[in-house]
């Protein structure tokens, strides 16, 4: 089907528009023309009309130009309108027709890390998992992503009751403030959460977040395999297909990593961690 004519004015105005979100600060007039590859001249009067609609406001005292009160507005309706389980579950699809494993979305809740949606494979996997079971966040791939990328406050209670529990068990690994931070490293270093045989014997797995337009999680996608079959490994295939499914999911939600704030430093605490003291700069 050929690619239907749109119009050349709007296609630019959308090319400044786009430049503007790109940034979280307001632009110079000149700043905006180089992002749109488009002369000044030409970007101001596009402005005059932004700025008329209440797209664009210009700040008095610098001149620089911001996105304005009704872009704020349309992307708060956009944001009404998109439903993150039923945009993941399109992604979890196609992430299903790429790799044929069994493919599962997770959301949280007060009890932890909880399955929304499995999805199986074309050769299905008989493991005692169903759509409302609960994950740990110690030992299971999506756990390990609540644990990195939740919030701490809304993940502390379980953390700790998980600690203990293992505790109770004689456990000796995981149970520690390091043992905790490390996991979370290993999961910011990699993008993702994976477990190989800690949950389930034979049974590997891999997730990875699901950001949405705040930056925060909002779902976790996860795959599972036997482990003859299944390659947990952070560079393979099914690595890269299943990181490559949660941006997409992400991007649709209208995460921009590029513009997201560092995480708060509680999120990286564990129990019994104290915040550490900031030092006091200039800039």
């Amino acid at each position: 089907m050929a690619e239907q004519q749109g119009i050349q004015s709007v296609d630019a105005a959308v090319r400044i528009l786009r430049a503007m979100a790109s940034v979280n600060r307001p632009m110079s007039l000149k700043d905006i023309a180089s992002a749109a590859h488009m002369t000044a001249s030409n970007t101001h009067r596009y402005l005059v009309s932004f700025i008329k609609a209440q797209l664009v406001c210009q700040e008095s005292s610098s001149g620089k130009y911001d996105l304005g009160p009704f872009a704020l507005h349309l992307g708060l309706a956009a944001m009404s309108r998109t439903d993150s389980i039923t945009v993941a579950t399109q992604v979890l699809h196609e992430l299903l027709a790429e790799i044929d494993l069994p493919v599962t979305l997770s959301v949280w809740t007060p009890d932890g890390p909880t399955m929304i949606r499995w999805l199986d494979a074309s050769h299905p996997l008989t493991v005692n998992h169903k759509t409302g079971s609960r994950s740990p966040m110690l030992t299971s791939a999506s756990g390990r992503v609540f644990l990195t990328f939740e919030s701490g406050e809304k993940i502390k209670n379980v953390l700790a009751s998980e600690i203990r529990a293992r505790k109770s068990r004689k456990e000796t690994t995981l149970i520690s403030p390091e043992d905790v931070s490390a996991l979370r490293s290993e999961v910011r270093r990699h993008g993702l959460g994976r477990s190989i045989g800690e949950r389930v014997n034979g049974i590997n797995g891999l997730s990875a977040p699901i950001f949405d337009a705040l930056g925060q999680l909002a779902l976790t996608i996860s795959t599972v395999g036997l482990e003859h079959s299944f390659d947990p490994s952070y560079g393979g295939t099914v690595a890269r297909a299943l990181r490559a499914a949660a941006d997409r999911a992400s991007i649709l939600l209208g995460y921009r990593p590029h513009l997201q704030p560092i995480a708060e430093e509680e999120q990286a605490l564990s129990p019994g961690q104290k915040k550490p003291r900031r030092k006091s700069s200039q800039i």
